[in-house]
């Protein structure tokens, strides 16, 4: 989908990127981190041609983007940035229509389109169709922003540090509904970040650079277990490389068979459920830390895990409840398995 060969970008003497060669396949979420400087939001600019590069090439869908037009190449590919830039005298609707309207779609294909977006943003609430960006959340005003981007349904979205201005929980569900979004929608998406956690979270290849050059290109789960050099390690964090990795992990990959009991007796495993006649996990038989084998707690939903759920929210929620086991439950709350700290000790990374 998106291809760069060797490019580069000098300013004078200067090479702010420096022979940078690497592949997006369609579908895939790249984002593109370093430090300060490095030269991350340059190459994203020069995908579509916001900044020409000095030399190389970069290829969208096979094309090289130098014999495109500046305004066809754009309107393949949807750009969302921190300041977001929405039109404050138009409404939200009319925001989200800005590019559909350039390319003189029909009125009832562009109102089509927008109550789609609107939908998939989770924005099809509160009249927000007709508020104007003032009257918006900081965190509204920036899906907006990215629906705008998509609007016109470009096969590639570039995002520069779309979600720096926003606060901490404001940021934690921006990216839960990004990640929904392109498990939806399937787009291609290369997106800028400086905070190593974002895009360990969000990214299904991490392009990491340094001097305006790329240092490793990797899968997050490699990138962690297998980092290219010191660089690498020091950027990721060598403090907890452990719990980053769990963090890529999901508890499916960790869950075990459980030993469940329909009475109040422990069984012959040192951990037993007791569930009900529905299979739901009512309390848990030892397994509690500091606690005679024999104690019953009775579970709570704080204190479960899903299959998708990664590895480091359930470890985070064993030593938060002082347990050494979480029930695994299906989306009826069915009990699945179970996932353990000694089975978290004893995974290879």
């Amino acid at each position: 989908m998106i291809e760069l060969q060797g490019l580069t970008k000098c300013y004078g003497d200067t090479r702010v990127v420096d022979d940078i060669s690497l592949t997006v396949e369609q579908g895939e979420f790249c984002v593109l981190i370093g430090p300060s400087g490095c030269g991350k939001s340059t190459t994203l600019k020069m995908i579509n041609r916001l900044i020409a590069h000095s030399g190389g090439k970069v290829l969208v869908g096979g094309d090289d983007v130098t014999t495109l037009p500046p305004e066809r190449l754009r309107r393949r590919i949807g750009y969302a940035i921190q300041s977001i830039g929405l039109f404050p005298h138009w409404r939200v609707a009319d925001n989200i229509a800005t590019v559909p309207r350039l390319l003189k779609w029909p009125a009832s294909r562009i109102a089509e389109r927008v109550d789609e977006l609107l939908a998939l943003f989770q924005l099809d609430t509160d009249g927000l169709h007709d508020k104007y960006p003032h009257q918006l959340s900081g965190g509204q005003a920036q899906r907006v922003g990215v629906a705008r981007a998509l609007a016109a349904d470009p096969d590639v979205l570039l995002m520069d540090e779309p979600f720096g201005a926003v606060d901490p929980l404001t940021r934690d569900a921006l990216q839960v509904e990004l990640s929904r979004v392109h498990r939806q929608t399937g787009k291609t998406i290369v997106f800028v970040t400086h905070d190593m956690d974002e895009a360990l979270r969000l990214a299904s290849r991490v392009a990491l650079l340094n001097g305006g050059q790329l240092v490793q290109y990797d899968r997050p789960a490699e990138l962690l277990v297998a980092p290219a050099n010191d660089f690498v390690r020091d950027f990721i964090g060598r403090a907890d490389l452990g719990l980053k990795l769990l963090s890529r992990r999901r508890v499916e990959e960790y869950s075990r068979a459980a030993q469940r009991t329909r009475n109040n007796a422990l069984a012959s495993a040192s951990i037993t459920w007791q569930v009900d006649a529905d299979d739901r996990p009512m309390a848990l038989l030892g397994g509690r830390l500091g606690e005679p084998d024999t104690a019953r707690t009775v579970v709570t939903p704080e204190w479960t895990a899903t299959p998708d759920m990664s590895m480091k929210e359930a470890l985070s929620r064993m030593v938060w409840f002082r347990v050494t086991a979480l029930p695994v439950l299906d989306s009826e709350g069915r009990l699945l398995g179970e996932v353990t700290m000694s089975g978290v000790m004893g995974h290879r990374p």
